[in-house]
């Protein structure tokens, strides 16, 4: 359990450096990381960290990673260990601004790679459309949820071709200004890579400036 809880809390700083360091000049900027596991039969254990860069009134640098593993049981001769890595980059522009509301909608690259026991990495990628909203309740707790899909996602260097189809929802509550805790729940689902799907949930903090 230490090793997962200093990965999160070097992730946190180095997030917050790289921040403090390369958008300085930004209208704002936000991020949160999380540990998470997974649901129902899925036995992986990860992180997930979420940024979002405001470069001009509306438009926004996004971008995330999930990283997860799954061990084999030790009387289990015939499962392999499992690692998944799913990354996203791109652009967003907010279309509602409400107080209470604020709707986005964008479009981006996204990549997951998955290795499975000893075999070689497998890698698919792709360009993707993204929508999501947030919305606040109450001014500390703010509620997110977006969903994007890549028609065309791809298995580099090899000629198949099928979708991948990314959701997540967060519901956050800030204890003091620019300082919250969350929990997040995401899923994922490709029609390529052994492992097609995977649905995660943990908490983790957020942070904003």
């Amino acid at each position: 359990m230490k090793k997962p809880i200093c990965f999160l809390v070097v992730l946190c700083v180095c997030t917050l450096f790289v921040a403090t360091t390369f958008v300085a000049n930004a209208v704002s900027f936000e991020g949160d990381a999380s540990y998470v596991f997974g649901l129902g039969s899925s036995k992986s254990r990860g992180f997930t960290a979420h940024g979002m860069v405001e470069v001009m009134n509306d438009v926004f640098v996004d971008g995330s990673f999930l990283s997860t593993s799954t061990k084999p049981a030790p009387d289990a001769e015939d499962e392999k260990s499992l690692s998944n890595s799913l990354f996203s980059v791109g652009g967003l522009y907010r279309t509602l601004n409400d107080p209470d509301l604020a709707g986005y909608v964008g479009a981006g690259f996204v990549s997951l790679t998955t290795k499975e026991g000893e075999a070689d990495a497998i890698v698919g990628q792709g360009f993707y459309g993204k929508f999501g909203f947030r919305f606040r309740p109450m001014p500390q707790m703010s509620i997110v949820a977006e969903v994007s899909y890549a028609p065309r996602y791809k298995e580099k260097e090899a000629d198949r071709s099928g979708s991948l189809v990314t959701a997540r929802a967060t519901v956050a509550y800030e204890l003091m200004e620019g300082l919250g805790l969350q929990g997040t729940i995401k899923r994922y689902k490709a029609s390529l890579t052994p492992v097609a799907s995977d649905t995660v949930v943990g908490g983790g903090i957020t942070f904003r400036f």
